[in-house]
């Protein structure tokens, strides 16, 4: 026959399961920024752990024996130190949005306020232990709350009513869908919370977290959608290079009057080119660094017979045996062809390399052009590099790998890939 505590209990392992299956389905998603994406990971884990660890205390409360006796006090003390983990997990998962681009140092006295407040927590949680400050056990191991209970909630409350300040101040820098998901992070487990202070034979609050997370990941997966079709658009239009395509035309007919063999040639690396660009289309996932590298040197091969000694190209490549995302080498190549070493009467060199590191593959561009000052960049600058910009969040949100840029005025520039193994 089934009673209440039996459907409370399979409520939450079935709660627990599906933050288990959302969290497989983050860890494989590569459109999330790398920072937003390892927070929501550890709060669906954790919000499993929390579950799985409510359903032990409650299966084991009133349990005889030693076991019952360890069991039933270790999982009552995960669960509380859970529930503060997971709040602070949620405030930098709120930052992470508000605050975009910043560090923690660089958050309001505010935001850092919750932190105090979450180790507060944690901190109460540990001395109950030893004083038994929110609950107790008897000799026949059942769990009673202590007086001092209502403290448990009051780090809690502190987080949440200045994430709600959060939320609401900024709210119009949010997504619709992501706004009202946060909401009911909060809004659910204080309901909960309420009616948990006159009646705790069900987790209330545990339940509602359960609930909050299903539309986190919900959220989560709208976003990484959206962000999937962002990162095609920018591909599409990283392809769109009228000027090349002109000068290249251009550059053909003239050297069908001159070296029709080499205009033949010329022309087969210019269909390479083109049915390069219209197959990273067709790509929804990350390529052979192999068959970028071939694109790339049909675009300088090209740019070479336009340029002539102008142009000289340098490989050092120790390793292809790794993948990268479509069309990100070679706006980088582009960008060194075209603001760098043409900007100079004689020319230059652009250096193309490959390493293999213990933890990263690392693919770096290199020329001696003009350079660029990256920390007074004017409005036509940054035109210039958006598509370097494009590189740089397809890098991230795909593989988790970074971008380096260096560039002294006058000697040149560096862009350096490091992509996880």
């Amino acid at each position: 026959m089934f009673t209440i505590r039996s459907i409370h209990i399979s409520l939450e392992i079935w709660g627990a399961i599906f933050c288990l299956i959302a969290a497989i389905c983050i860890f494989y998603s590569r459109s999330l920024k790398k920072r937003r994406r390892a927070l929501i990971l550890l709060m669906q884990l954790s919000t499993a752990f929390l579950l799985s660890m409510d359903a032990c205390a409650w299966g084991f409360r009133g349990y005889p024996g030693d076991l019952g006796f360890y069991m039933v006090r270790i999982s009552n003390f995960l669960v509380f130190l859970m529930s503060d983990i997971i709040l602070l997990l949620f405030h930098d998962y709120v930052c992470s949005y508000v605050f975009d681009g910043k560090e923690r140092n660089e958050f309001p006295a505010s935001a850092k306020l919750v932190y105090a407040a979450g180790f507060a927590g944690i901190a109460l949680v540990i001395l109950s232990q030893f004083f038994n400050f929110y609950y107790y056990f008897d000799s026949a191991n059942r769990y009673h709350r202590n007086w001092l209970f209502p403290l448990s909630m009051a780090p809690g409350i502190i987080q949440i009513t200045i994430d709600l300040f959060f939320l609401l101040k900024y709210r119009r820098d949010l997504k619709k869908e992501l706004f009202v998901s946060m909401i009911s992070y909060i809004v659910l487990p204080c309901t909960a919370m309420v009616i948990q202070v006159f009646y705790y034979g069900v987790s209330f609050i545990n339940i509602a977290i359960n609930i909050s997370m299903i539309f986190l990941f919900i959220t989560a997966m709208i976003e990484q959608g959206r962000t999937n079709y962002e990162l095609k658009i920018d591909i599409m239009v990283s392809q769109i290079k009228p000027h090349f395509i002109y000068n290249s035309l251009t550059t053909i007919k003239h050297l069908c009057k001159k070296d029709p063999e080499l205009a033949a040639e010329t022309i087969d690396e210019f269909a390479k080119y083109v049915r390069g660009n219209l197959s990273a289309l067709s790509e929804k996932k990350c390529i052979p660094f192999e068959q970028e590298l071939e694109h790339v040197k049909s675009y300088l091969s090209i740019e070479q017979k336009r340029f002539g000694k102008r142009i000289h190209v340098e490989y050092d490549i120790e390793t292809v045996d790794f993948w990268i995302p479509p069309l990100t080498l070679q706006p980088i190549v582009e960008n060194a062809v075209k603001h760098g070493i043409t900007k100079k009467i004689e020319g230059g060199t652009i250096r193309i390399s490959t390493s293999k590191e213990k933890d990263y593959y690392i693919v770096r561009v290199e020329d001696n052009g003009v350079g660029f000052d990256s920390t007074h960049q004017n409005r036509n600058s940054s035109e210039k590099h958006i598509g370097i910009q494009n590189v740089k969040k397809r890098i991230e949100n795909m593989l988790g790998g970074t971008m380096y840029i260096r560039s002294i005025p006058g000697k040149g520039t560096a862009v350096e890939i490091l992509l996880p193994k």
